[in-house]
């Protein structure tokens, strides 16, 4: 296991229409180490944050972040991960407001873990949900059947075969009750 430092090392700034008005200095290495181009600044500042969340209950949860932070007006801080696709990556979270009125999400790596087997994710463009495995976007955990599991640990769904996994994202009920 590896631990990392406590500053945080992706930052963005939100206006009050939760638009993206601009980025930490880390922001594009980490979206080139994640094979992310879409993601590079040029591409996100100017855009709105729930652009970039996919599912209802995701983009639910987040609103719901946000709207938190700025009425009690203190800072905001919570786990969850971010899985890349052969590490668990237990990240931390702080929301808080600026002096001039923005909101500042930033983002810690607090450690990692090896995965047992690599596996890559792509968000399912359509088609029915009922169909397709669920991937919690707060623990990244998987929903096969009527159980969540590790990523790793899951039965590979049959459209597993190609390397990807078509999902959906969600919330699980134990991330939901957090």
């Amino acid at each position: 296991m590896e631990n990392a430092g406590p500053s945080y090392s992706i930052c963005y700034l939100l206006d009050q229409n939760d638009v993206i008005v601009d980025v930490g200095p880390g922001w594009d290495e980490f979206a080139r180490e994640n094979d992310a181009p879409d993601l590079d600044a040029g591409k996100v500042v100017g855009r709105k944050l729930i652009d970039f969340v996919a599912g209802d209950d995701s983009r639910m949860y987040v609103r719901a972040i946000l709207h938190s932070a700025r009425l009690f007006r203190r800072p905001l801080v919570r786990t969850y991960r971010c899985d890349s696709p052969d590490q668990r990556r237990f990240m931390e979270m702080r929301l808080s407001l600026t002096e001039d009125g923005l909101l500042k999400w930033e983002h810690r790596l607090l450690r990692t873990e090896q995965m047992q087997r690599r596996m890559r994710f792509r968000a399912a463009a359509g088609g029915r949900t009922a169909r397709l495995t669920v991937r919690c976007s707060w623990c990244n955990r998987l929903k096969l059947s009527t159980h969540w599991y590790e990523p790793d640990q899951a039965p590979l769904p049959p459209d597993a075969a190609s390397g990807e996994v078509l999902v959906v994202y969600g919330i699980c009920p134990t991330c939901r009750g957090a």
